[in-house]
């Protein structure tokens, strides 16, 4: 039944394959990205990174599935790219339900030239924001006792140093926040 409501004309073969090799580009783009640390954030908190990246595989796979049912006139490869489709849009989708509770908390350097922003789910990962808001830079992992969330409950203090170091002091157990801080230190990039 899904196969015979496919109907694509034999001209879009070459848009179909023109949108699966710009996923594709796209995602590798984002993976080299990843590797950076830099991932791409629409807005504070806006689009997650997570989300974009789920954006763009969605759109690989659906490409790709077309493009194997028209190129090939297979029902079998086609029902196979399918379930692999599937199966692997369920882990993205679990993935996404993890972290779909995230809590923001921003703040920048004394001067108001560098703008940061911690994104706190189970854990606290504190990124550096581009200029532009496009772009996120990782700069440190934070873990807590049993998933606490210092930041989002005003469980921190910033220390800023000289040149580019701020000085993080952070609460990790939720019975005492205040009592016992953690402490670590961030070096972040200039403009």
């Amino acid at each position: 039944m899904l196969m015979n409501n496919m109907k694509v004309s034999k001209n879009n073969h070459p848009i179909i394959l023109i949108f699966f090799i710009f996923n594709i580009t796209l995602l590798l783009i984002i993976y080299f990205l990843t590797t950076k640390g830099i991932f791409i954030q629409i807005g504070v908190p806006g689009l997650q990174h997570h989300y974009i990246n789920g954006i763009f595989l969605f759109s690989a796979l659906i490409s790709g599935i077309l493009l194997i049912h028209y190129k090939f006139h297979d029902k079998g490869l086609t029902f196979i790219a399918i379930f692999l489709s599937l199966f692997i849009s369920f882990f993205v989708m679990m993935y996404g339900l993890l972290i779909f509770d995230a809590k923001y908390t921003t703040f920048s350097s004394p001067n108001k030239q560098v703008h940061f922003v911690v994104i706190e789910t189970g854990h606290g990962d504190i990124y550096q924001m581009s200029n532009t808001g496009l772009f996120i830079t990782h700069l440190a992992s934070i873990r807590t006792d049993d998933g606490f969330q210092p930041f989002n409950k005003g469980a921190y203090r910033l220390e800023w140093k000289s040149g580019n170091t701020l000085m993080i002091k952070y609460g990790f157990y939720a019975q005492s926040p205040l009592k016992d801080y953690h402490e670590m230190t961030v070096t972040y990039y200039l403009h």
